[in-house]
């Protein structure tokens, strides 16, 4: 169960003026109704709100946001369709020539694309075979196969479809200080690739992991890495590397990105499925190698082998990583949505009224706009001046429950303002002087699961700042859309910037219907609530 903060019960008494009047319980900030002395009283009033739904934008899709990454396709009739190809670097673990011997032979190339999955469930399927001593009850001493097939969390769309994952190579070459952008189009930041597949596999809601071990053994033998195994192109890898040893082209990672393998392409097959999430940083892949034994066998050399082996491994590590990387990571996203209910929805926004139904769409860049009431918030302005102190301030955003989207755990808004000419997006001073730690204990935009029907934006400080300071933002609107900040990898529970665009609706697929303030449902209608006491 997660912790709430700024939970308030509000029994409304009647209407008056700007709002509904009622009294309220101490809010969750410490400002109860003793706050300024005396026998000082609760009171809530709810201010009218303009929310709409914005046009769909541009969105980056490189490592400024790309704390995970997406790939596969899901289409469904109310957001239309969203598609992603995932790019990603790579580079050989241990740099520089290799002699890799004669005759040399690569036996396979395994990569395995690690997606999110619950091993503290119970798995899917368990299978033990005793590699000792085959068809045989396994004794302490037999070495063993674990086989585990685990359920995959981290995938969203239709989770019983099945889908090609493919890999192919890469032919632009990825800057780091380069900025990449999904467009709706599709014509984002142009990254071509070479036709062939060098991978193939089939994809779907589970996965598999294998461990060898001695049966009482405490530690693996072998121990596969959970994910998505794709066999990829064994004459592909001798002709990068087996025949590059000695040209150069492995001699530094500046040389092999920019003239040898200059990264991969993963991408699906098909039109339809699901969206599967997935960490860059943890992707596997090594090459298995073998080689003429260079060494003549000996009359004494019992247990000598014609024939060794290698393994030649590669990092996708990136700036994400906890031992940070330089690999470049890209998502190309194309949505596409005409006709559908969202498309309608973002193509006649009604920006003076505002809309009774709020699309939010993941991966797509997609936002809604709310403006405050300029008028009523002059009105309570004057009632601060007489002695009243806000005690809370808090949107809203009430989920329409006809459509049966899986439920999103939050939402995350910033302020656009005018200042000095400029157009200025900044983090609100709820989340920069408040104490918000992710995901238990959050002021801001406290995370939704169970039976929550509603997403909090909490914008306490900023509006105590408006009204008690006399702090001014012209041509003021909330910016709210998919997602949450992205938080550190040092400290998962803080923020990782302060710029409101580092946030993860790039990989976050979710798509949500809420209320909006033109509902026809009275009590769902979103507004600003604002909470105060007065003697």
């Amino acid at each position: 169960m997660k912790k709430f903060l700024n939970v308030l019960s509000v029994s409304v008494a009647t209407m008056i003026g700007m709002g509904a009047l009622a009294s309220c319980e101490d809010e969750a900030i410490g400002l109860g109704n003793n706050v300024i002395g005396g026998e000082a009283l609760g009171n809530a009033k709810a201010l009218d709100v303009i929310a709409y739904n914005d046009t769909v934008d541009t969105i980056r899709t490189d490592r400024f946001v790309l704390q995970n990454a997406t790939l596969g396709v899901y289409k469904e009739p109310v957001f239309g369709s969203t598609s992603s190809k995932f790019y990603g670097q790579l580079r050989p673990e241990g740099i520089g020539n290799r002699d890799f011997g004669k005759e040399v032979k690569v036996d396979s190339v395994n990569l395995y694309l690690p997606v999110f999955y619950s091993s503290s469930k119970t798995p899917v399927s368990r299978d033990t075979i005793n590699l000792t001593n085959p068809g045989k009850k396994s004794i302490d001493t037999d070495t063993i196969m674990i086989t585990t097939k685990f359920a995959v969390d981290s995938l969203y769309g239709n989770k019983d479809a099945m889908m090609t994952l493919n890999v192919r190579d890469i032919n632009t070459v990825l800057y780091r200080d380069t900025k990449y952008f999904s467009k709706l189009d599709g014509s984002q930041s142009p990254i071509t690739v070479n036709s062939p597949i060098i991978g193939t596999a089939t994809i779907g809601k589970t996965v598999t992991n294998k461990i060898v071990k001695v049966k009482t053994g405490t530690s693996n033998i072998f121990a596969e890495t959970v994910g998505y195994k794709v066999t990829l192109d064994k004459n592909y890898f001798y002709d990068k590397i087996v025949k590059n040893g000695n040209t150069g082209l492995l001699a530094d990672h500046a040389t092999f990105i920019r003239e040898n393998i200059k990264g991969f392409e993963f991408s699906v097959g098909e039109s339809d499925g699901f969206i599967i999430n997935f960490n860059p940083n943890n992707i596997s892949l090594n090459m298995y190698y073998s080689y003429k034994n260079p060494t003549d066998k000996k009359p004494t050399d019992t247990a000598y082998k014609e024939r060794l082996s290698g393994t030649y491994g590669f990092e996708f590590k990136n700036q994400w990583n906890s031992t940070i990387g330089s690999n470049v990571l890209v998502n190309q996203i194309k949505n596409e949505f005409a006709g559908t209910t969202f498309g309608n929805a973002v193509a006649y926004p009604n920006k003076t009224g505002g809309d009774a139904r709020l699309f939010l769409n993941g991966m797509s860049g997609s936002s809604v706009k709310v403006k405050f009431n300029q008028s009523q918030i002059d009105l309570l302005k004057s009632d601060v001046a007489k002695g009243a102190v806000i005690t809370g301030a808090k949107l809203k955003f009430f989920i329409d429950d006809a459509y049966s989207f899986p439920k999103p755990p939050y939402l995350v808004a910033w302020n656009s303002y005018t200042k000095d000419g400029k157009s200025i997006n900044e983090l609100y001073s709820d989340v920069l002087e408040f104490y918000n730690s992710y995901p238990t204990s959050v002021h801001f935009n406290p995370i939704v699961t169970g039976k929550t029907d509603y997403y909090t934006i909490d914008i306490t400080k900023h509006l105590k700042s408006m009204l008690e300071k006399g702090n001014a933002f012209e041509n003021q609107e909330m910016v709210v859309t998919m997602g949450n900040f992205i938080t550190s990898i040092s400290d998962a529970t803080t923020i990782n910037s302060t710029n409101p665009y580092q946030n993860n609706r790039a990989y976050n697929p979710y798509r949500i219907v809420l209320h909006g303030n033109k509902s026809e449902v009275d009590a769902k209608k979103l507004k600003l609530l604002v909470y105060y006491a007065t003697k």
